[in-house]
């Protein structure tokens, strides 16, 4: 197993299953609460209510102490394992599975293939049952603290505590009542100030990243090419023309 996610919010496993199953399936169960993304394969759970192919069509939710068996009819697979506070949340209705349209699947992948904790805590809230409820004072205040803190690595629990709301409900607010993510709104914030430090600045573009909040260089000139096609050094290098 790896671990490309470890906060205080979510820590994610990345396990690889050979397939292999003994002559009896064996009985087992979680001591913390688990959700579980299929990356590659397939295999079948057992429980109290029933038979349930998993697979990269369903996230499935396992409360503590639920027992379970597993067979790999379909061979080997490959899950993410993703725990933390928020996974328990979803686990409050007990084990089940919850349906993933292709974006979703890719989205919280992606977060974990790419260590940001802060993504994966916000497509986890995503994941909770309910209608969202607009409050634009809260979405003001969460839009508000961010922009004051921009380049932290801010917990996405703290900054909702922070605006006294619960992660579930200011992730649904906020999208709701801007058209955009909190995780996606930090993001430009970031390009935003990296552009101005750019044109009216002179300091190498590592020092600039790493005040923008950005993990390095190379995470900076990905994510400045993906929003203005084109890359940190060009902008540089036009403005000395």
């Amino acid at each position: 197993m790896t671990s490309p996610v470890k906060s205080r919010e979510v820590t994610v496993l990345r396990a690889v299953c050979d397939g292999c199953d003994g002559p009896r399936p064996c009985e087992e169960h979680t001591p913390a609460a688990h959700l579980w993304l299929v990356t590659s394969g397939a295999f079948e759970l057992r429980d109290r209510r029933g038979r349930h192919a998993v697979d990269p069509t369903r996230g499935l939710v396992l409360a503590a102490g639920d027992p379970f068996t597993i067979r790999h009819p379909a061979g080997p697979d490959i899950c993410l394992s993703i725990r933390g506070p928020l996974v328990e949340e979803l686990a409050r209705a007990g084990s089940h599975q919850i349906a993933l349209d292709a974006a979703a699947h890719a989205r919280l992948t992606a977060a974990c293939r790419a260590g940001d904790a802060f993504a994966l805590a916000e497509e986890l809230a995503a994941l909770a049952p309910g209608d969202p409820v607009e409050d634009r004072d809260l979405a003001y205040a969460l839009a508000h603290e961010l922009r004051l803190r921009f380049a932290d690595p801010l917990p996405l629990s703290e900054l909702c505590e922070s605006a006294g709301s619960s992660v579930f409900h200011a992730c649904r607010v906020f999208r709701r009542a801007t058209g955009t993510t909190l995780h996606g709104y930090r993001r430009e914030l970031r390009l935003r100030h990296a552009l101005a430090m750019l044109i009216d600045g002179d300091e190498p573009l590592a020092e600039v990243a790493a005040s923008a909040g950005f993990a390095s260089q190379s995470h900076l000139t990905n994510m400045f090419r993906a929003r203005f096609q084109t890359t940190p050094g060009a902008v540089r290098a036009a403005r000395a023309i």
